[in-house]
C-alpha cells in the first residue's frame, strides 16, 4: 500500500555512479628555464656574501683604526683597559706622538697636561670678597668687627688675628698619581695650603707675620705645604708660592702708622749707619795715607842715613891719613858747589893770625860794552 501523502518519485537505479571532477592539467616546466633561475639566485647570493664580507672587513679595519690617537706636546696619555692603567712604571705614561689602543669600550684614553702651569689658592684665612673684588684686589669696607662664618682669619702665637692668603703654582710631575690616586686633587691642594697658613700663623707673632719677618713666615708656609703634598704623594712639583698677610681692616690705620714710624726709624738708622760707614772709610783712608807717607819718609831718611854712613865709612881712612888735607879738600868741594852759579869769583890770599887785611869793594860795576859800542880802530 502506498502512502497517499508521499509523492510518487521515479525509480532510481540502485547504484549511482560517482561524479568525477576534472582537475586542470599541470603544465610541466622545461628543464633549461629551471637551471637559469637557480643559477641567477646563486650568483645573487654569492655577490651578497662577498659584499657582506667586504663590509665586515671594512668595519673591522675602521674599528681597529679608531684606536689610533695622538698625544700633543706638553701632555701625556694613560691607557685604561677595563678601568685599569695598561703597563707598569714608566711604561704606563705615553709621551708625545702617535699611539694605538683598543677602541672603546675596551680601552679609554686619559690625557694629562704636564706642561701647563696650574694654580691653587687658599682663602680660608682671608676676607669675604666677591670674585670681582678678588680680581681687582679691592678690600671690603671696614667694620667694627669680623663677620662670624663669613670672614676668615688666622690666630698668631701672641693671640692676635691676621688675614692671610696664598697662591701656589705647580706642574704635574707624576701623571698616574695625580690623575688616578685621588678624586679631586685641587681640593686636597687647597686644604693643604690653608692648613699651611694656619700652621705658620701659629708659629709667629702678628708683628712678625705682617711686617718684621714676613719672609720667614712665607718660608714656613712653603715648607709646611711641601711636607703635606710629599706625604700624600700627589704627584706635583711646586713652582712658586705667593703669600700675602694683612691686618684686620678696622685696625689697619693703626698698623700703618706703626709701620710708617718703624720705616722712618729704619730709614734714619740706615742713613746714620751710612754716614758712619762713610766717615769711617774716609778716616781710615786718611790714616792709611798718613801711615804710607810716614813709611815713605822713614824709608827715605833711612836710605839717606845708610848712604851717608856708607860714604863716611869710605872717607874715614882718608881723613885719618891726613886730616888737614882732607879738610881743605872738603872746603874746596863745598865752595865749588856754592860758587857754581856765581858770575864772578875773587880769591883772597890768606893772612896770618893777628894781622889785618883790608878789602875794598866797588859796588857799581863798569858797564859791559856790546858789539855796537866797541871803539873803531
Amino acid at each position: 500500500m502506498t502512502d497517499p501523502k508521499k509523492p510518487d518519485l521515479p525509480d532510481l537505479p540502485e547504484k549511482i555512479e560517482s561524479t568525477q571532477v576534472k582537475q586542470p592539467a599541470v603544465v610541466p616546466v622545461s628543464r633549461p628555464m629551471e637551471d637559469s633561475s637557480t643559477r641567477a639566485l646563486s650568483d645573487a647570493l654569492s655577490s651578497s656574501f662577498k659584499i657582506v664580507k667586504v663590509l665586515m672587513v671594512a668595519l673591522v679595519v675602521i674599528f681597529l683604526g679608531s684606536g689610533i690617537f695622538t698625544v700633543e706636546p706638553n701632555e701625556v696619555a694613560v691607557v685604561l683597559r677595563f678601568g685599569k692603567p695598561v703597563g707598569s712604571g714608566a711604561d704606563q705614561v705615553l709621551q708625545q706622538g702617535l699611539h694605538w689602543s683598543f677602541p672603546s669600550p675596551i680601552d679609554e684614553i686619559v690625557t694629562v697636561p704636564i706642561g701647563e702651569t696650574r694654580n691653587v689658592s687658599a682663602t680660608n684665612c682671608w676676607y669675604a670678597v666677591s670674585p670681582d673684588m678678588e680680581v681687582s684686589g679691592q678690600l671690603p669696607f671696614a667694620q667694627s668687627s669680623l663677620q662670624p662664618g663669613v670672614d676668615g682669619y688666622a690666630l698668631t702665637s701672641d693671640g692676635n688675628i691676621i688675614h692671610a692668603k696664598a697662591i701656589a703654582q705647580y706642574l704635574i710631575a707624576d701623571p698616574v698619581s695625580f690623575e688616578f690616586n685621588f678624586l679631586k686633587v685641587e681640593s686636597l691642594l687647597e686644604n693643604a695650603l690653608n692648613n699651611a697658613l694656619l700652621f705658620a700663623s701659629a708659629q709667629f707673632s702678628a708683628d712678625d707675620a705682617l711686617y718684621r719677618d714676613r719672609l720667614a713666615y712665607k718660608e714656613k708656609v712653603r715648607m709646611r705645604f711641601l711636607e703635606s703634598i710629599q706625604k700624600a704623594k700627589l704627584g706635583i712639583e711646586l713652582q712658586s708660592l705667593d703669600v700675602q698677610t694683612f691686618p684686620p681692616i678696622f685696625v689697619k690705620e693703626a698698623f700703618e702708622l706703626v709701620t710708617q714710624t718703624e720705616q722712618s726709624v729704619s730709614q734714619m738708622r740706615n742713613e746714620a749707619e751710612g754716614d758712619a760707614s762713610s766717615m769711617l772709610r774716609r778716616s781710615q783712608g786718611r790714616a792709611q795715607a798718613i801711615i804710607s807717607e810716614g813709611l815713605t819718609r822713614s824709608n827715605l831718611i833711612t836710605s839717606r842715613v845708610v848712604a851717608d854712613a856708607k860714604v863716611f865709612n869710605q872717607l874715614l881712612p882718608h881723613y885719618e891719613a891726613n886730616p888737614e888735607f882732607f879738610r881743605k879738600r872738603l872746603i874746596i868741594e863745598g865752595m865749588g858747589r856754592v860758587l857754581g852759579n856765581a858770575q864772578d869769583t875773587w880769591l883772597l890770599p890768606g893772612v896770618d893770625e893777628g894781622s889785618s887785611q883790608e878789602l875794598r869793594l866797588q859796588l857799581n860795576r863798569e858797564p859791559t860794552l856790546t858789539g855796537e859800542d866797541q871803539p873803531e880802530e
